[in-house]
């Protein structure tokens, strides 16, 4: 008995399913009071492993939507903490506690 053909997708086509279900994925962190919270979980959960599978970054607007750490969805108000001071946006998740700061601050743009 043969071990037949070797039907593999080629690099091209594994990396364009990939965006295509990363696309799908963010369309449901986007928006989910629509959703489950269980499905909104999923899909925050697989998008980091199929873009971690396929080396691919996380895109900037899944950056803001998932926690890097503990890979839970940024539901604002309910477990994630925005706070805003001296002109960056501290994020901070109520799950694991992991903070984020985006932006440099009032004095990141001065060179000295």
């Amino acid at each position: 008995m043969g071990r037949g053909r070797n039907r593999s997708k080629s690099k091209l086509d594994k990396k364009v399913s990939a965006q295509y279900s990363l696309d799908k994925l963010l369309i449901i962190l986007k928006q989910p009071q629509q959703y489950d919270e269980r499905i909104v979980r999923s899909a925050a959960s697989h998008y980091v492993k199929i873009s971690r599978r396929n080396r691919m970054p996380l895109s900037t607007e899944a950056k803001l939507l998932i926690c890097k750490k503990c890979t839970a969805p940024r539901l604002y108000g309910s477990n994630t903490r925005v706070r805003i001071s001296s002109g960056q946006k501290i994020t901070t998740c109520l799950e694991c506690g992991d903070i984020r700061r985006i932006g440099g601050g009032p004095k990141s743009h001065r060179h000295q």
